[in-house]
């Protein structure tokens, strides 16, 4: 892929007034792991008009689209404050990375070392194991792929007590066991018992030309109707109250969780990365290996920031490593063992580190006041 970077895009969806100070390329453009399907991501900061700020019109982040975000300088600097990893790193980003610098913003780059604090510690482990959490789970989804799941009814959901065997069995074997369809049937509330009724059937047939015998239908609603997401009353007749064929049980529960995991499904089959799905099913390791590959990325980070007091962006050196683990052609579980080990000694390294415990926030107000002072003079000459 090629980078096609639109300034106009950006000018555009800041605020009447505001200027942009810093634009950089991230991702995998930044930490030197980009292969040909490679997307291009960035990240950026700018600064709105005081007149914006006092008139309550304060706008923090503004996503220019899904491979864009930028920070309001306010909410950079707090971003920064807190250790997030993905603020962090543009202060520390390949100089071939940066698209766009002002004085403002180096002023920041400048003391960049005033955010480098053991907060860090926390951010990128939590980080890397929130990219533990969603490499496990794609071992969810790929079983869904494997047992093409498909989307069920509440009747699927429904068991029977037949009244004369006392079996148990699912209503629609049950159905098709007696060789009643769906729509026979008429269903009676009983009361007290939540999603339990007493279940009528129709028995009257059809004859070859679709007429009934000489009798008027029952209207019985059946089961379900083509939108119902739960099982329809029917009223019974008078005569008929004595002659219902056996206890159904609607597992409501179960239903619910079908219908939140189908949507699931769907929306994550809708916006997986094709390329990416390939390789984490040819791998056959039930990880998502991009996720691990940003897991040990992350950690490899944390690990050089209490020793070198810098964050080294670009991963080159690991290239290979990184992305064998990408392309699965490692033992995943064991490379999550070993970093899983590594994360006592990492917090190890920052305990007995020279770094402050925190940023200091009067020095942080007071760089944001310098900041702004020095814009109003830039903006308004």
């Amino acid at each position: 892929m090629s980078e096609n970077l639109n300034f106009s895009e950006i000018t555009y969806k800041l605020p009447a007034g505001s200027d942009l100070l810093f634009l950089g390329l991230v991702g995998s453009q930044a930490y030197g792991l980009a292969t040909n399907t490679s997307d291009f991501d960035y990240k950026g900061v700018y600064i709105q008009s005081e007149e914006d700020i006092l008139s309550n019109n304060y706008i923090p982040q503004i996503e220019i689209n899904k491979d864009f975000v930028v920070y309001e300088l306010r909410r950079f600097l707090e971003l920064l404050s807190t250790a997030n990893p993905n603020v962090l790193e543009l202060l520390y980003l390949p100089d071939s990375c940066i698209r766009y610098d002002t004085t403002l913003y180096r002023m920041i780059r400048a003391r960049r070392r005033v955010f480098l604090t053991k907060k860090a510690c926390d951010t990128y482990i939590g980080y890397a194991k929130t990219q533990l959490g969603k490499a496990k789970s794609i071992n969810k989804k790929f079983n869904w792929e494997k047992d093409k799941l498909i989307r069920k009814t509440p009747i699927d959901f429904a068991k029977i007590v037949d009244r004369e065997s006392g079996i148990p069995l699912s209503l629609v074997e049950w159905l098709k066991m007696n060789e009643y369809s769906q729509e026979q049937i008429g269903l009676s509330s009983i009361s007290g018992f939540r999603d339990c009724y007493k279940i009528y059937v129709d028995e009257i047939k059809w004859v070859n030309d679709n007429h009934r015998f000489d009798f008027e239908d029952r209207n019985y609603k059946g089961f379900e109707g083509s939108n119902s997401n739960e099982p329809r009353v029917s009223e019974i007749e008078r005569y008929m109250i004595d002659q219902w064929k056996g206890i159904v049980y609607w597992n409501r529960e179960a239903y619910s969780t079908h219908s939140k995991e189908y949507r699931e499904y769907q929306e994550w089959v809708k916006k997986r990365n094709p390329n990416r799905y390939l390789t984490n099913k040819s791998h056959k390791q039930d990880y998502d290996s991009k996720n691990i590959m940003h897991l040990v990325r992350l950690l490899l980070t944390a690990e050089e920031i209490p020793t070198q007091g810098r964050i080294n962006v670009d991963r080159s050196s690991n290239r290979g490593y990184l992305l064998d683990i990408k392309n699965g052609s490692v033992d995943l579980p064991e490379v999550v063992s070993e970093v899983e080990s590594r994360t006592d000694s990492i917090k190890n390294l920052f305990e007995s580190s020279s770094l402050p415990e925190k940023v200091n926030l009067e020095y942080l107000r007071g760089l944001e006041f310098r900041i702004r002072k020095s814009h109003g003079k830039i903006h308004n000459s």
